[in-house]
């Protein structure tokens, strides 16, 4: 094989190792949402109480991304993900032990926001920036279209492990098969880091904390993501919910999110797509608005199994966007040396909207019974986001593997 072909093989290893890893790495959220009804039948948990798992581990990922994006930043992501992986798994079978308590529960989550780091999308998407450059949208978007694949099946997952292994085994089999999925390739194909480039890779990261932190562009793009990812939190946790309470089966709402999988991926492989050929605010800004109509939508539309169809399709092809924004974005306003510190901080601050929302909004149903203001006001919210990403600037040419990119204002 030549030199060429050899360095792509490498990069298609890479990229279905990412593909594969972010896809379980991710699910836990939609698991959470799928278990809403279970676990409250068995244990009579409120739907704020259930969802406020994911506040705790909101709070916990912008210290976890952050560390695990230094270190990666420093040693590369194959020293990060293989231990990562193992106990990325050890904390998702931690969680079926929660119950019939309510602190078990947030105990069981923040063991697992804490051991299951190492596995996260800032290792993944790390990978695919060093391997791609001139596609490297794309292809970010087919390392993130795994997980919306995933996502589609994840309500009737959990529905046949319920069945067949009882509300405790969900976890440890969910478990079990990511140990599996994710390590082979993760061992076949990331590579190592060279160690020529180590010690350089180490004096560049201790001076990322300034240059990143006092960016302007980081605290507008973060702002923008925190309305965004509101949305997204309540979509992951809530759609579900108001399906049922809207009259819709559950085996019908599940039915119903088996359209937000395709969806994602779609919106996922548009969005890498269009990264590479059009003007970069623009497909950010074009991407964020997706979340502001779902919400109008959801206030206005009657929700039978029609809509509700209509509703799941447009939420899926937003959710599958956003993160791809956030990765996309971080690579090109800020480089590929400080990528992992930068996706952390970003990603963390979208996984804290995520769980705030979810707890926040849960809580706002459990007082007045409906999600109508929600609603509204996170539509408002996402014309301001839009506002934001206008404002970022264009961001300097692609940066290729060595390369350093200007320091962001």
């Amino acid at each position: 094989m030549t030199k060429t072909g050899s360095t792509g093989a490498r990069s298609v290893g890479i990229l279905l190792a990412a593909t594969i890893g972010i896809a379980i790495a991710g699910i836990h959220f939609h698991v959470v949402g799928a278990m809403v009804t279970p676990l409250g039948r068995a244990y009579g948990w409120s739907r704020g109480d259930i969802a406020f798992a994911l506040t705790i581990t909101a709070v916990l990922h912008p210290f976890t991304n952050v560390w695990i994006g230094t270190l990666a930043d420093r040693y590369g992501p194959r020293a990060v993900a293989l231990p990562g992986i193992v106990l990325f798994c050890a904390g998702l079978a931690l969680l079926g032990l929660a119950g019939p308590a309510l602190w078990s529960w947030y105990a069981a989550y923040t063991g697992f926001a804490i051991l299951g780091a190492g596995a996260s999308s800032v290792i993944w998407t790390m990978a695919v920036v060093q391997a791609f450059s001139k596609r490297r949208g794309l292809a970010l978007a087919i390392s993130l279209a795994g997980s919306g694949l995933l996502v589609s099946l994840v309500p009737s997952i959990v529905l046949a492990l319920e069945r067949l292994a009882g509300l405790r085994g969900i976890y440890p089999s969910l478990a079990l098969a990511s140990l599996i999925l994710m390590f082979v390739p993760a061992w076949l194909f990331l590579p190592h880091r060279d160690a020529a480039a180590a010690p350089a890779a180490r004096r560049s990261s201790s001076g990322n904390w300034r240059h990143v932190v006092g960016s302007g562009i980081l605290w507008r793009l973060g702002l923008g993501l925190l309305i965004i990812a509101s949305c997204v939190g309540t979509f992951i946790v809530h759609f579900q919910p108001m399906l049922t309470d809207a009259g819709i089966s559950r085996d019908d709402a599940a039915y119903v999110a088996l359209f937000i999988g395709p969806a994602m991926v779609a919106g996922r492989i548009a969005t890498g797509l269009l990264f590479d050929v059009l003007p970069t605010r623009l497909v950010a800004t074009t991407a964020f608005s997706l979340p502001g109509i779902a919400c109008v939508l959801l206030f206005l539309l009657p929700l039978d199994l029609t809509s509700a169809t209509l509703l799941a399709l447009l939420i899926g092809v937003g959710m599958g966007s956003e993160v791809d924004v956030v990765a996309y974005l971080s690579s090109r306003y800020f480089g590929l040396r400080r990528y992992g510190l930068v996706f952390g901080i970003l990603i963390s601050v979208y996984g804290l909207a995520v769980g705030l929302s979810s707890w926040l909004v849960g809580k706002a149903h459990d007082a007045y019974g409906s999600y109508d203001t929600v609603l509204v006001g996170l539509a408002v919210g996402v014309v301001a986001a839009m506002a934001l990403v206008v404002s970022l600037g264009p961001p300097p040419p692609v940066e290729t593997e060595g390369e350093a990119a200007p320091a962001p204002h």
